[in-house]
This record gives C-alpha cells, sequence and structure tokens, in this order.
C-alpha cells in the first residue's frame, strides 16, 4: 500500500491524485459552498473566484477542500471520503 487511501476503498498513486478525488467528490457541479459563495479558479493563476489566492497548486486545492467537504466526510456520491489510515 502507498499511504494514499480514501476510506471509500479508492487507492491514489500520490497525494495530489487523492486530493483531486476528493474535489470530485465533494465540489458541486455549480462550484456554490454551503455558505452560498462560488469557490473555483478564476482568471488569475492560483486565484479562486472568492477573492482567496494560494502560493501554490496544492494551496489551492487544500482551499477548495476546505470549503466543500463536509465534516463528516460525505462526498456527493453518499459515500463517505476521507484519507485512510496506513495500514502497516
Amino acid at each position: 500500500m502507498n499511504g494514499h487511501r480514501c476510506a471509500c476503498g479508492y487507492e491514489a498513486s500520490d497525494e495530489v491524485e487523492l486530493t483531486d478525488h476528493f474535489l470530485e467528490v465533494f465540489a458541486p457541479p455549480d462550484a456554490i459552498a454551503a455558505d452560498g459563495t462560488v469557490h473555483e479558479e478564476g482568471r488569475v493563476k492560483l486565484t479562486c473566484r472568492c477573492g482567496f489566492t494560494a502560493i501554490t497548486p496544492a494551496g489551492l486545492d487544500d482551499h477548495f477542500i476546505a470549503v466543500f467537504a463536509p465534516g463528516d466526510g460525505g462526498g456527493l456520491d453518499g459515500a463517505t471520503h476521507m484519507a485512510a489510515a496506513s495500514v502497516r
């Protein structure tokens, strides 16, 4: 095991792929968060339409996960999605 697993059983090849998985299952198609604000990449590199600016692409991904992922890990597909503990 590579340590990049989701509780749903998805096995990513690396951390970036796991983050992409989370964005797919948490970000709604209209990009509107629970607070009614649109969160999607803006025209300027590494910015969100809400005004957030990241230093790295991973920072922008972290922002999206923070605003879209519910505390219980429930995805749009009804399954639970969160990093699974590594089994040693």
